[in-house]
């Protein structure tokens, strides 16, 4: 009887602690509904009216916008079932996410004290923070405090006041993106697969979030797609999202974008590594494009999908009649005097120990590579 009163005590004390909660969060936003009614009728005027051509009367966005806003997403990520993370658990979440390998030409960052703004910029525009509280961009906006994150939370998009009555209704990509990416739902991620591929892509592509196989399976498999159907054909553009200059200036890898590829390069399927190797050829090693790239970085990245090229070419080589139609591999075009006339790039590899990769050593320094079959249907691609 003992126990049980204790534990009755306990589960008790937890309910009440949780209510209490939920009931300060509740309060503490009816406290701020007079502060919440006149931001929302300020942010009426966030575009003019066809009638309107006087752009005094335009308001603009304040961080106090965006405070509020997040405060009232939190509110209906928790009416959605939403978990807070730990302090420490979030915020290796966020730098997982969108500080890692992000691509620095297509992001940026801007601290404030209760948010920070990262920048979505794929088409590299130059004052990019200019258009930071603009919601005709994709930015997205992270509260640490909070531990949430949104596109831009406009009040009028996600509450209803009725006299004094608040109620939140978020959208469902912000309840799936916070459960997914911070409660590691699944059901949440099939969710976003079919409904917001275009977010998904973000993360892979502009930030490098490829921790996740499904994302990379079907994002990829779309800008392959993409890239695929230009007019020239250029699938070698995938090399771009797999190898990117990070913030720092360094060369970022996506590795498990490339174990992704590895992992599902077949007899039948080569067009990944059919595509990387035409991005070595006509983006990394095209002298008339600028490259990103020093030489050692060229040579790493070389060696990452040589290591993935290599041992598939050897072992499907002639299996089938639509994969592996060229006669030698990228590495053997790319250093040979004949062809693209680069030998450099096997004493870098030496230099730096073939990046770690044995298979790769081995295969150049045993006189493998030296020996493949130069008379490829493909040599003038390579001239």
């Amino acid at each position: 009887m003992k126990k049980f009163v204790i534990i009755f005590f306990s589960a008790t004390s937890l309910i009440c602690c949780q209510n209490k909660e939920k009931n300060t969060t509740v309060e503490n936003i009816n406290n701020d509904i007079d502060l919440i009614k006149k931001h929302m009728k300020l942010q009426e005027k966030i575009e003019l009216s066809e009638n309107d051509t006087n752009t005094s009367n335009q308001y603009k966005l304040t961080e106090k916008d965006l405070e509020l806003g997040g405060e009232l997403t939190l509110q209906g990520l928790k009416e959605n079932g939403y978990q807070v993370s730990e302090n420490s658990s979030f915020s290796k979440q966020i730098k997982d996410i969108f500080e890692t390998q992000e691509d620095c030409s297509c992001t940026s960052v801007q601290e404030h004290q209760n948010f920070t703004t990262y920048f979505v910029n794929p088409s590299q525009e130059q004052n990019i923070k200019q258009t930071e509280f603009d919601y005709t961009y994709d930015h997205i906006y992270v509260y640490p405090n909070l531990k949430i994150l949104t596109d831009l939370p406009l009040l009028n998009d996600i509450v209803e006041l009725k006299n004094n009555n608040l109620k939140v209704n978020l959208n469902q990509t912000i309840i799936a993106r916070n459960k997914y990416l911070f409660n590691n739902s699944k059901g949440d991620l099939a969710w976003l697969l079919a409904n917001d591929k275009d977010f998904l892509k973000i993360l892979l592509v502009n930030f490098g979030f490829d921790k996740e196989d499904k994302i990379n399976e079907v994002i990829l498999n779309d800008l392959f797609q993409k890239y695929s159907k230009e007019t020239p054909e250029s699938s070698q553009k995938i090399g771009n999202i797999l190898f990117v200059k990070n913030c720092e200036g360094k060369l970022s890898i996506r590795k498990n974008l490339l174990k992704y590829i590895e992992k599902n390069t077949t007899k039948n399927n080569d067009k990944y590594v059919s595509a990387l190797s035409n991005y070595v050829i006509g983006i990394l090693y095209n002298d008339s494009i600028k490259s990103l790239f020093s030489p050692d970085e060229k040579a790493e990245i070389v060696a990452n999908i040589s290591n993935i090229e290599i041992p598939a070419f050897n072992q499907y080589k002639g299996l089938s009649v639509d994969s592996w139609n060229s006669q030698a591999t990228t590495l053997f075009y790319l250093q040979n005097k004949s062809t693209m006339n680069h030998p450099e790039v096997l004493d870098i590899l030496k230099k730096h120990n073939y990046f770690g990769y044995q298979y790769l050593k081995k295969y150049i320094e045993s006189g493998e590579l030296e020996n493949e079959n130069t008379t490829s249907p493909q040599d003038e691609d390579y001239q």
